[in-house]
């Protein structure tokens, strides 16, 4: 939980505040270290300088912090330019505020899901949580995603058939390795090993 308070509070200070981000103002103590090592020692000491707040605050902060998002995105054009996202293909170069808002969505989802996991609750596979997620994933893999009619039918990225709504959630929100993903996704061999790359743990 602390390390999604700390990419809300993060996002908000960046996108609507322009505040320098934490991993750029890390580099000056690390100048030798890659992007992943970066974020990897920011988190690390956010968790950890976040060990003395009670699961009380914490849950209070991610509901602000949560507002101020929301009121944060409903204010922007989607089509605005803003930070490069990367998920998206952007190397460098400003993406449209749409692809960040998607991105936020897909990390928030995942760790929500990851978390509910973690207390033997299942994925969140709702269609509210799952229709948008799909989206956002096709929009990044530059595949259509197929949504179904009924959740018990199967839901798919471009030519990757995930499953009913319950295992296309787990796959998309990295509850399988990735040899757990080949073996439950169905589709081409080269598409099923680009999402299984993608969305399975190593």
């Amino acid at each position: 939980m602390p390390r999604i308070c700390l990419a809300t509070t993060s996002l908000l200070s960046r996108q609507r505040d322009q505040a320098i981000d934490g991993t750029t103002l890390l580099a000056t103590d690390l100048p030798d270290a890659d992007f992943p090592t970066l974020l990897d020692t920011f988190n690390d000491r956010w968790v950890s300088a976040a060990a003395f707040l009670s699961v009380e605050v914490l849950i209070e902060l991610l509901r602000l912090t949560g507002q101020w998002t929301t009121g944060c995105y409903r204010a922007v054009d989607p089509a605005a330019l803003g930070e490069p996202v990367e998920l998206f293909g952007a190397h460098g170069s400003n993406s449209p505020f749409w692809q960040a808002i998607g991105r936020e969505y897909l990390e928030r989802w995942v760790h929500q899901s990851q978390i509910r996991r973690a207390l033997s609750l299942s994925s969140l596979a709702g269609r509210h949580f799952l229709v948008p997620g799909i989206e956002v994933a096709g929009a990044a893999g530059h595949v259509d995603p197929q949504i179904p009619r009924e959740d018990d039918d199967d839901w798919a990225l471009g030519p990757v058939m995930l499953g009913p709504a319950g295992q296309a959630a787990d796959i998309l929100t990295r509850a399988h390795t990735s040899d757990e993903v080949r073996a439950l996704a169905s589709g081409p061999a080269e598409a099923v090993a680009l999402l299984a790359a993608v969305a399975g743990r190593p």
